[in-house]
């Protein structure tokens, strides 16, 4: 097997305004190799990452992926979805219902293989939310997406986030929490954002003086989030809303792109179903190879540090993957498909 060693040093390129075909501007960091300090001639692949967590976020993106592909002869491309942090456009941000979130991948993607120094090969990566957005461009068959490394993605967001089970699934409301914080909305007024801080820090309190009513829950601050959280709230029945799309990217599977896709996930995320699902619907549908990857984890425990316990059960050392083992997996499968360097990938 041949990996891609380390080789070049690194240019940023910070908040660079895409174009989207409606005119919306999406902030996008790009990473490229240098050497002597300056970026390096000629083509390269690139990996893709799209995020409504923040580009900048060390942990994250910076750190396991843009500083560890690029010096391997990578572009990295980092970029903030449509109405957070840094990018034009507003739209109901959280997961779900966010109809164009397949056609800015599609621009974005194609706009990469554009570039001088792009070798016309994108490969796309990220977790969750990360992950929902990669499944969304490849239903719309970028002609320059070659790759997807897809991690614990819900597909079905009725089912997988917001009525697993009938019930309204409580971890997801607090998780609009998450994004109201730092929302665009509320970026310039400190009352707002401490408003929603204050919120999360009383969730327990604040689940217990349901039934919510639109304009009276401290998401009021958001719209767009406080319309979703009554989405989850009101519509339990699957409905029209539930089957669109952006939404219930299951029910579209038979669109996607067949490009090699890994999926990984742990058992103890809240995501399972949906990505081994995911997996074996690619797996039966496409000729090109698909591979699971699942482990003892949760939602965060295969990166990072990773763990080798989920609450008090403990699966031992070989269990703890953590960023050091994920890179070199992921290193390994977009060496084979976005520079056709002989990993052992195909092999399974």
């Amino acid at each position: 097997m041949t990996d891609s060693a380390i080789e070049y040093g690194i240019n940023i390129s910070k908040d660079v305004m895409i174009l989207m075909r409606d005119g919306v501007r999406l902030a996008t960091d790009i990473y490229r190799p240098t050497r002597n300090g300056e970026p390096t001639a000629g083509e390269f692949p690139t990996i893709l990452g799209r995020t409504s967590y923040d580009k900048n976020s060390d942990q994250m993106w910076i750190e396991p992926v843009a500083n560890f592909f690029t010096p391997r002869g990578y572009v990295v491309v980092l970029q903030d979805l449509r109405g957070r942090h840094h990018s034009e456009g507003m739209g109901q941000y959280f997961h779900t219902a966010n109809p164009q979130e397949g056609e800015d991948g599609y621009d974005t993607i194609e706009w990469i293989a554009e570039q001088t120094w792009s070798n016309g090969r994108v490969g796309m990566t990220g977790s969750s939310h990360g992950g929902i957005v990669q499944t969304a461009a490849t239903l719309t068959r970028p002609p320059h997406l070659t790759t997807i490394w897809v991690d614990v993605a819900p597909t079905n967001i009725h089912a997988h986030e917001a009525r697993e089970g009938g019930a309204m699934a409580l971890h997801m409301f607090g998780a609009l929490f998450l994004h109201a914080h730092d929302a665009q909305e509320i970026r310039d007024d400190p009352a707002a954002t401490a408003q929603i801080i204050e919120a999360m820090e009383n969730m327990r309190e604040l689940i217990q003086s349901a039934p919510f009513k639109p304009g009276h829950t401290p998401l009021s601050l958001v719209p767009n989030l406080e319309k979703m959280l009554f989405h989850y709230y009101y519509e339990g029945e699957y409905n029209d809303f539930w089957a669109q799309e952006c939404c219930d990217q299951a029910r579209f599977f038979h669109k996607s792109a067949d490009i090699p896709g890994v999926f990984s996930g742990g058992w103890y995320d809240p995501f399972p179903m949906a990505t081994t699902h995911q997996f074996a619907t690619m797996a039966d549908q496409n000729a090109t190879p698909q591979r699971l990857l699942m482990g003892p984890w949760n939602h965060g425990g295969m990166r990072g540090e990773g763990t080798s316990h989920s609450g008090d059960a403990d699966f031992g050392k070989t269990a703890k993957f953590g960023d050091g083992v994920y890179n070199e997996a992921r290193l390994r499968w977009f060496d084979r498909w976005l520079k056709d360097a002989p990993t052992g990938v195909d092999d399974g």
